[in-house]
């Protein structure tokens, strides 16, 4: 029999920035608190995939900020570090930073809050005791061992302990990538070739508009931010692949002129995402092979980048991912999910093509080419916030470029408490960003979100721990009070009055 290493109120599975936000919001709140993770530091894919840039839904059109938290603490620790953009409060998606530090920004937060991290170590077989989840086992380099808990929350990405518990569960099959880091590159030589030919430059992509946009970012802010499939619009990459000197499709993998770039003015280094596979299982027999070929195909584009790209001529691979960065797979089936129009759902979306309902969605929007008619967004949206009574956090909604000449909107959407909670099993909470309840899988999938979701769990659990009651049973009014102390945005003052909050 293992055995027991703690008894925690709240134990946290996975240390991605949600699984981070979601124990120090619970230490905070006066619970013991323990996170687990398996690999050897904290920031989950954000770490291990070098995801150098959190996608800013912070800022509303007309410079609002709608979101705060854990978020922007970890934000401006990192500016503070000098890790970060310091100018990164505008509503155009980029919050470039050094995902290394990340994890030392991480480690500083777990113990200034007094959270007990496990690192190296695995969750797995959820304890379940007449349909509530009472701890997890797990797996360590000085073996086997139980932790008990009060409420579980589960940040794995992957939804493993949810999925193990017997929680009903959506499957995505979607899109993954493989990041890797390049030294000696001169970004300034890249800024200059696009002020020389701006007209190669993609529009309306990725959260940004223009080349104009593009120089405007690198000029004043000191980010250079190539985006994500902009490489499909470029005439370096369209002309070689045209001319048979470059491949677009290799094996499994597609979208090798992605070409996303990032990069920081006063580094030499550039974080490159230039790869797509479509990953239709978390099978290891299915993953391990795409991870193997992803290997290879960074220097396949690397190659291609310094033959062709200005200010990569004596560039080199200097760091490749730690592992490929599965974007969808399980989700859960909550007691509400977030649709395509950023609307809360009461009960299940009927949703069997796993293809549609995941990141090929979003490599669609990403593109701006018209979606499945299914996942299509309606045509009645009105110009107004999107509220719901069990509000966790805000962010803006989103906007079509093609349509309307901008990525966000001056309305928030609210992010419903519902989207955490599973069907069918007591005291454990979904906080991934990916792995909440949505259709598109996608619709919360960002750091920020996934942190604002992982504030508003590990805040939950400490609540129903304290209060002696089921996590899906917290109060929400006390809910919302605890997270307004914790500095969560959840609407302006007359929203905050309508909610009994002020």
């Amino acid at each position: 029999m293992n055995r027991i290493l703690d008894t925690v109120d709240v134990l946290v599975t996975g240390g991605g920035v949600s699984g981070c936000a979601a124990a120090l919001a619970a230490a905070r709140a006066g619970a013991k608190t323990m996170l687990v993770e398996r690999n050897g530091f904290l920031g989950g894919i954000a770490s291990s995939s070098m995801i150098s840039n959190i996608y800013n839904h912070y800022i509303a059109r007309d410079g609002r900020q709608v979101m705060r938290g854990i978020g922007v603490e970890v934000a401006d620790r990192l500016v503070a570090r000098g890790a970060g953009t310091p100018a990164w409060k505008f509503p155009d998606g980029r919050l470039v930073h050094d995902p290394e530090q990340l994890k030392l920004v991480l480690d500083e937060m777990m113990d200034e809050a007094g959270v007990r991290v496990l690192l190296n170590t695995l969750a797995y077989d959820p304890i379940v005791e007449d349909g509530t989840v009472c701890g997890v086992h797990v797996d360590t380099p000085d073996g086997r061992f139980i932790i008990r808990a009060g409420v579980v929350v589960d940040t794995s990405g992957e939804c493993d302990i949810l999925w193990q518990a017997g929680a009903p569960t959506r499957y995505a099959a979607g899109l993954s990538t493989l990041t890797f880091k390049m030294s000696n590159v001169n970004l300034e030589a890249l800024y200059l070739h696009f002020k020389a030919h701006p007209e190669t430059f993609p529009i309306g992509i990725d959260a940004m508009k223009n080349f104009d946009e593009f120089q405007d970012v690198w000029l004043n802010r000191n980010v250079l931010y190539f985006p994500h499939s902009g490489g499909e619009d470029w005439d370096l990459f369209q002309n070689a692949i045209k001319a048979g000197t470059f491949r677009k499709e290799i094996g499994q993998i597609f979208g090798m002129d992605s070409s996303c770039i990032i990069g920081m003015k006063g580094m030499d280094t550039a974080v490159i995402n230039s790869q797509f596979w479509r990953i239709v299982s978390i099978d290891p027999e299915v993953v391990s092979p795409a991870e193997l070929e992803a290997h290879e195909m960074c220097y396949y584009v690397a190659d291609f980048m310094r033959r062709t790209i200005p200010g990569f001529e004596h560039a080199r691979i200097c760091q490749i991912s730690d592992e490929l960065a599965i974007r969808v797979s399980r989700g859960i089936v909550g007691e509400e999910t977030f649709d395509k129009d950023e609307r809360t759902v009461r009960g299940d979306i009927e949703s069997n093509d796993p293809t549609a309902n995941g990141t090929d969605i979003e490599y669609r929007i990403l593109r701006s080419v018209e979606a499945d008619e299914r996942y299509k967004k309606s045509d009645d949206q009105l110009e107004a916030n999107i509220c719901v009574p069990d509000v966790i956090a805000c962010r803006p909604q989103q906007k079509n470029f093609k349509l309307t000449g901008e990525f966000v909107s001056n309305y928030t959407v609210d992010i419903p408490f519902g989207v955490m909670v599973p069907l069918g099993v007591e005291n454990i909470l979904s906080a991934s960003g990916k792995g909440v309840s949505a259709v598109p899988q996608t619709m919360l999938r960002y750091q920020s979100a996934g942190m604002a979701l992982g504030q508003a769990a590990g805040a939950a659990a400490a609540l129903a721990v304290q209060k002696g009651v089921r996590v899906r049973d917290v109060p929400i009014r006390e809910l919302q009070a605890l997270l307004l102390k914790q500095d969560v945005y959840l609407g302006d003052e007359a929203r905050l009055k309508t909610l009994g909050l002020v």
